[in-house]
């Protein structure tokens, strides 16, 4: 009997690729776009303006970490089910999900509403007005929670049945949403009033509801790659742990990074208003190079996983070489923005002289790091589709709070280079994540898992 992966072309396999990549990048490249329009209308309210919503949003990524245990495991487990060909245990699997995340989110957004200064003086040691605006701010958009939830596990639902669509029609939607809501309430145009940072939470929460609505009615009534429903929905125990047991690693990954990430802003918050701002537009515009191949690390984990659950080995690999392959031409390509025009791409985010002159070092840095940073983001995507989630999660922990947190210190205070040590920091930091990923990739412990796999498999476990 031959493997699979024989059966399958050079073209026939870029063909399944980029059927999955391209909803993926669109989806990405929507993100970026709304992201550095919203960024490009506070800047023009102001530095304060940009900090206080850097750092709102920072705590929302807490809880999408949280809720990245549920999306990434519900991704594989779908993809395994689908690459077997069983479309009821796909649905099974969706249907977990859905359950574990009702039981979190009601409760993280209940905590945030209720106690948003506390949790900003605690993460970020902060006061006076930048803490006042940072907590209307949280305060609003953690009413939008429930609805990033709905989304978050709609769309790793999707991806892992090899559905990039839904999830790129959803961001198009909560996309065009939020921006023209945000150009309506952060300036007050035709006749809307003037809300500045609350009009930019707004515009958040509501697209985000529009967002959540449309993506439960394609689960349940548009797509038919899962066996999906809400009738006699009770909680499966095994099918749950398996969901977790590959789901917390990337959970307590995500989480380790967004600590690491207040802490490391904490500090830059002590280098004073510019210095945050340019620090905090200068992540949204370098969004403008990675977020167009993101897509390649999405589609690594789904194709990976498929391929796991039809038994081939041989194929995962393959699959994995194009992702590699593809995602360095494209990364390539964007990056030489940020490496040869940092100024006029800052410039489409701020009008301020000093951010602007500020943030292109942190563009030029970083144009640097991007090939192995997507690099790290497809190797790391292909271990999490084999089942092999400790591993993203050990590289990053190591990466963060044994690289960049300490050096940043060290840099940034011992040395006295102060923001830009910090960014130096982040860049060593890249290229070590890159080095630890290639080498748990190369030395094939992820293949154990697809042995495991297969074996349970045949046996009819």
């Amino acid at each position: 009997m031959h493997d699979i992966a024989e059966t399958i072309s050079d073209k026939e396999m870029r063909r399944r690729i980029f059927t999955m990549v391209w909803p993926a990048t669109i989806e990405s490249v929507l993100q970026m776009m709304v992201g550095i329009v919203s960024s490009a209308m506070l800047g023009r309210v102001g530095a304060l303006a940009v900090g206080s919503v850097g750092l709102g949003r920072r705590v929302t990524m807490l809880i999408w970490g949280v809720f990245a245990a549920i999306g990434t495991g519900s991704t594989v487990m779908v993809a395994r089910s689908v690459g077997a060909g069983d479309p009821d245990a796909a649905g099974r699997y969706a249907r977990q999900a859905f359950l574990l995340t009702l039981g979190l989110v009601f409760s993280l957004t209940l905590i945030i509403v209720l106690f948003p200064t506390q949790l900003l003086v605690f993460l970020y040691r902060t006061d006076g007005e930048l803490l006042e605006v940072a907590t209307t701010y949280l305060r609003l958009v953690a009413l939008g929670i429930p609805f990033m939830s709905v989304m978050q596990v709609t769309g790793a639902i999707m991806r892992g049945a090899g559905n990039t669509k839904v999830p790129m029609q959803v961001a198009t939607t909560i996309n065009i949403v939020n921006v023209i809501l945000s150009y309506l309430l952060i300036f007050g145009h035709f006749g809307f009033p003037a809300l500045g940072v609350v009009g930019a939470a707004w515009a958040q929460v509501i697209a985000q509801a529009c967002g959540a609505l449309m993506a439960l009615y394609i689960m349940l009534f548009r797509q038919r790659d899962i066996a999906f429903g809400f009738r006699n929905v009770r909680i499966n125990w095994r099918e749950t742990r398996a969901v977790l047991n590959i789901g917390v690693p990337s959970a307590v990954e995500n989480l380790t990074m967004q600590f690491g990430q207040i802490m490391l802003t904490s500090l830059v918050v002590s280098f004073g208003a510019i210095p945050l701002a340019a620090h905090q537009q200068g992540l949204t515009a370098e969004s403008l190079s990675y977020m167009p191949a993101v897509g390649f690390g999405i589609a690594a984990t789904a194709l990976v996983g498929q391929s796991i659950g039809a038994g081939s080995l041989r194929m995962a690999e393959r699959y994995v070489k194009e992702l590699a392959k593809w995602s360095v031409m494209l990364t390539a390509f964007t990056a030489s923005f940020l490496v040869f025009t940092p100024k006029a791409v800052f410039g489409l985010l701020s009008n301020e002289r000093e951010v602007i002159e500020l943030g292109a070092r942190y563009l030029l840095l970083m144009g640097v790091a991007q090939i192995p940073q997507q690099l790290s983001g497809v190797l790391n995507g292909s271990l999490r589709g084999a089942g092999d989630t400790k591993a993203p999660m050990v590289v990053a922990a190591i990466g963060l709070w044994g690289v960049r947190i300490p050096l940043a210190f060290y840099f940034s205070r011992t040395l006295g280079m102060g923001i830009i040590g910090v960014w130096v920091a982040m860049t060593i930091d890249l290229f070590v994540r890159f080095s630890l990923s290639a080498a748990r990739y190369l030395s094939g412990r992820w293949k154990e898992r697809v042995a495991t796999v297969t074996h349970r498999r045949v046996r009819g476990g």
